[in-house]
């Protein structure tokens, strides 16, 4: 009799491990899917090309341009892209427009934490 309990047992625990992992696949494969920017995030960096600063990703980087023609970054930080949100990582593919020093640096600080 107990060992049907603990064979039963068993199975569920079993069970519910294989949900787990199947629900926890489901979600990795989720997050690699392209993200949609949300509304405003498209609103609010359209129409920004005079901006003195833009975030663009080089060499798997947050890196800091000056201005939207630059080639090569003014500096590469050690923030790396794939650690970064879909919807970033897709805004940093478009470049990420900073106004002033105070706006780059808050736009880094957001990425960096």
């Amino acid at each position: 009799m107990i060992r049907k309990i603990k064979a039963a047992l068993l199975l569920c625990l079993m069970s519910a491990a294989g949900l787990s992992v199947n629900a926890a696949w489901q979600d990795i494969r989720r997050g690699q899917l392209p993200a949609q920017l949300p509304t405003e995030l498209t609103v609010r960096f359209a129409g920004r090309e005079d901006a003195a600063w833009y975030l663009r990703e080089s060499e798997g980087r947050v890196a800091v341009f000056e201005g939207r023609k630059a080639k090569e970054p003014a500096a590469v930080t050690p923030i790396e892209t794939a650690s970064l949100r879909s919807a970033d990582r897709q805004l940093l593919a478009d470049g990420i427009p900073a106004a002033d020093t105070a706006e780059l640096l808050a736009l880094l600080e957001d990425l960096g934490s």
